[in-house]
């Protein structure tokens, strides 16, 4: 009896913590970090906020961070997998697998039932990106490497499409085109700060880059070196945001800022997948949620 009920205090003691995982590794967390940023850019261009269009961001990135899930049990359906494997992701390859197909199935039909302003074409460029990053090509029968393998230009197409889909979607579902320097400068503003952050993803992964032969900035210029690159991207950011923003949405963009910081600080390759899963990640929640209070200080 006594052995049972401490087991069944054990469940109990560990049911946040598989929450808290259910939450990062199924991607349901950064998706929600690109709902805000959508909301965000609403607000600092002055437009009154679609949920729709946020709405389709979050099921859209939802559908992208799933995709290898879904591409690899499309490819061996019968695989077996070990309920008992210390990834998550592995163990619950399946239920990603149906959560991705879930997810671009209602952003199709959000996407035509509130009739979003995004050019199909446009759209089909970044989605070209995204399953290109992950999914390797087969070419005149020869197996293309995915676009992630390509020597240090991970980073920069993590940022454009992240920079594109929370700055610039928003803007031409409102109504503006690429081309004004209104949304040239939020798309530039967004690229600066994704890019510092995707930088700690490469030091994250250096290990398992290194294994599969794949060069990364880590591996490049090093770990330290790479923490300088994307402090310097951060202080570039805070430059720009000096010369176009001011009052508390600069003062929240900047805490933001110094707050990402902070976490490219305290980085390093031997730090738990958790630090980047929540911290790195979180630099984004935190930095729209500062801006959202600000703007609702501000009236």
């Amino acid at each position: 009896m006594e052995a049972n009920k401490s087991i069944g205090e054990k469940s109990v003691r560990h049911r946040p913590y598989r929450l808290l995982e259910g939450l990062l590794y199924s991607s349901v967390f950064i998706s929600c970090c690109a709902f805000a940023l959508a909301v965000e850019t609403y607000l600092l261009a002055g437009l009154p906020v679609s949920l729709p269009m946020a709405a389709f961001i979050f099921l859209a990135t939802l559908f992208t961070y799933n995709l290898s899930s879904l591409q690899s049990i499309l490819r061996r359906p019968r695989q077996t997998l070990d309920r008992e494997d210390p990834v998550w992701g592995q163990r619950h390859k399946r239920e990603l697998a149906v959560l991705g197909l879930l997810s671009i199935g209602v952003a199709v039909g959000v996407y035509f039932w509130f009739g979003l302003r995004i050019n199909l074409w446009f759209l089909l460029h970044l989605a070209v990106i995204s399953v290109g990053y992950t999914v390797p090509v087969l070419y005149k029968r020869r197996r293309i490497k995915p676009l992630r393998s390509v020597p240090l230009l991970k980073v920069f197409l993590i940022a454009y499409v992240w920079a594109v889909v929370t700055a610039l979607f928003p803007l031409l579902d409102a109504g503006m085109q690429v081309w004004q320097p209104e949304a040239l400068w939020l798309f530039f503003r967004r690229f600066l700060f994704i890019l510092a952050l995707a930088l700690l993803f490469d030091i994250r992964d250096y290990a398992y880059d290194q294994t599969t032969n794949t060069l990364t900035f880590p591996g490049w210029a090093g770990v330290r070196r790479t923490k300088l690159i994307s402090l310097a991207l951060l202080l570039l950011y805070m430059l720009v945001l000096v010369q176009s923003e001011h009052g508390l949405v600069l003062g929240a963009l900047l805490a933001s800022a110094a707050g990402a910081a902070l976490v490219v600080l305290f980085s390093s390759t031997g730090r738990p997948r958790l630090y980047y899963a929540i911290l790195a990640d979180g630099a984004m929640l935190l930095h729209a949620g500062l801006v959202i209070m600000a703007m609702a200080l501000a009236g």
